[in-house]
């Protein structure tokens, strides 16, 4: 296991790609949790998911505060995620440990490798109500069974079909990623509840990288900082893969 120490700079990490990009960071913490922390798998998700959530609403107050968050488009995304995400929850406390992990290591991959391969979008011309329902649906899916944000379905996905550009997608994917993520939470609670004090202590880490990554976002290339996770995310997806092969 890593010390408290050792798990802080991946903590911190995690909420700068949260805070920076509004994607890939909560599919960050299930790795470092199962792996760094050595928590049981579906316990692992329960935590992923009260840091994540508790994180992205921290960010999502900091941007509404900026006027960065479209609450209209946030909440069609979410209509649809809440009530997948309670389906998921369900569905992962009778899922095998290491289907699970295998199922994560695939996504991570597929994430991985259509965030190095992503062009500029051109926002739609106005929201198509059909597929951000359907994709806030998948998203709510996916955070619920492996406690991951979903922001890197989420943010393509509002520029495509909701008609916000990208850094308004990338604030607007905080609060769907928070609600979703709690509401998983709460199903979760013993999980999670019982090892309060690594949740409070990653959580603070993660906070403070949310804080460091919004700044960073304002003065960094987000086509540099979306490479940068692109290759880490491919190197974890494999990491995970071998792990459980």
């Amino acid at each position: 296991m890593l010390s408290s120490l050792a798990v802080w700079p991946l903590a911190i990490l995690i909420g700068i790609v949260l805070g920076a990009l509004g994607s890939g960071g909560a599919i960050l913490a299930l790795p470092v949790l199962v792996y760094g922390v050595l928590l049981p798998v579906h316990q692992a998700v329960a935590v992923s998911q009260i840091v994540v959530g508790s994180a992205a609403l921290i960010g999502a107050l900091l941007q509404s505060r900026r006027g960065m968050v479209r609450w209209r488009e946030a909440a069609l995304f979410a209509l649809s995620g809440l009530p997948a995400t309670t389906l998921g929850s369900s569905l992962s406390a009778r899922l095998d440990p290491r289907h699970l992990m295998l199922t994560f290591s695939a996504l991570v991959f597929l994430a991985g490798a259509r965030l190095w391969f992503l062009d500029s979008q051109t926002p739609s011309a106005r929201p198509r109500l059909l597929p951000c329902l359907t994709l806030g649906a998948v998203v709510g899916l996916l955070t619920g069974i492996l406690g991951v944000g979903g922001g890197f379905l989420l943010v393509p996905a509002m520029i495509a079909f909701a008609g916000i550009d990208t850094r308004a997608a990338t604030a607007t994917s905080l609060p769907v990623i928070a609600l979703n993520s709690l509401a998983g939470a709460l199903q979760h609670y013993t999980l999670w509840s019982s090892a309060l004090p690594l949740v409070l202590t990653f959580l603070l880490a993660t906070l403070l990288g949310t804080f460091l990554g919004l700044s960073l976002a304002r003065r960094t290339s987000e086509s540099h900082l979306r490479r940068a996770l692109a290759v880490l995310l491919l190197v974890v997806g494999l990491f995970v893969a071998r792990n459980n092969l």
